[in-house]
């Protein structure tokens, strides 16, 4: 038996990995997971963390995450903020412990990159991210794309989705995280620069490769994510259904606990936070920003922008 914590019950997302892990879906019959349980969380709010244990069965709620030092096999980190994920995920991937860190992984390229090369150092497997590079649309949106692009038959694209600049979780890297990195699982991770322009409450960002570009669309109200492929056979359009979101994430991080292979690299992980700053930095500067792969190249490429 796998045994899992969880630790950010504040989230619905605890509610949802725990009921899918720990209950079966239908309400009767067997579990689908019953080489995995989810023993443990901890809120920090109390009140989340009761109603999150009694819904699923967990056996104990945490005082405080080092109360699962021993006790589990790995552990989900569902908090909102990015901005508290490394405290959190890097005790446990001092201890060898696999993790699932939820979107974003922090709210920070800097702190990504530590603490995702941190986790590789020691050959810890890291999931994460936005859950919506891992729908089966995209899988079909991405050989699309791919067959074009090796044909030299693709002109551009554009994919859309909600975000909110002012999110009280961190801003903008809280829900950007689902488009940027819906784009880059189809699109490749080889994004060379940004730039993004504001209207109104709704940001487009312009993410720029070697032979094309690619549009994203951030509008507030935008619930349901499409992408438009461009080329010179035509067009290809797809809805991106989310309905089974969570199920898909609990299954891709359950074959990641079972065979010990990430399904996406450590550097695919961070990739999608160094975009968000890049379109954040662009917004601020009113100029193209480079998209930064390296440790200290964030802050030194956004002063050569504000000179």
């Amino acid at each position: 038996m796998i045994r899992i914590g969880i630790i950010g019950t504040e989230n619905s997302h605890a509610i949802a990995f725990s009921k899918i892990i720990n209950l079966s879906l239908s309400g009767a019959g067997e579990r689908l997971y019953k080489d995995l349980k989810v023993v443990g969380v901890y809120g920090p709010d109390q009140a989340s963390a009761k109603e999150v244990a009694k819904i699923c069965g967990a056996e104990f709620i945490a005082d405080s995450p080092e109360d699962f030092f021993g006790r589990v096999d790995a552990m989900m980190i569902t908090s909102r903020k990015g901005s508290v994920h490394t405290g959190y995920a890097l005790p446990f991937i001092e201890r060898g412990i696999p993790l699932f860190i939820d979107k974003p992984i922090t709210s920070d390229p800097e702190e990504t990159r530590d603490l995702l090369e941190r986790a590789e150092a020691l050959h810890v497997k890291v999931l994460g991210g936005s859950g919506c590079k891992m729908i089966d649309d995209i899988k079909a949106v991405s050989a699309a794309a791919e067959a074009s692009i090796k044909a030299n038959t693709f002109f551009a694209a554009v994919m859309s989705y909600s975000a909110d600049l002012d999110s009280v979780y961190d801003g903008f890297y809280f829900y950007a995280s689902h488009l940027v990195e819906m784009a880059l699982c189809v699109f490749g991770y080889e994004v060379r620069c940004v730039r993004a322009v504001k209207n109104g409450s709704n940001v487009t960002a312009l993410l720029r490769y070697d032979g094309y570009d690619i549009t994203l669309l951030f509008a507030a109200e935008f619930n349901t994510p499409c992408c438009l492929l461009s080329t010179k056979e035509g067009y290809h359009y797809q809805l991106i259904d989310l309905s089974r979101l969570y199920e898909r994430e609990v299954e891709w991080f359950a074959e990641m606990l079972r065979t010990g292979k990430m399904p996406f690299t450590y550097e695919q992980l961070a990739k999608p936070i160094s975009v968000i700053d890049a379109i954040i930095k662009s917004l601020h500067t009113d100029a193209e920003i480079n998209v930064c792969s390296k440790k200290g190249e964030d802050r030194d490429v956004y002063m050569e922008n504000l000179d």
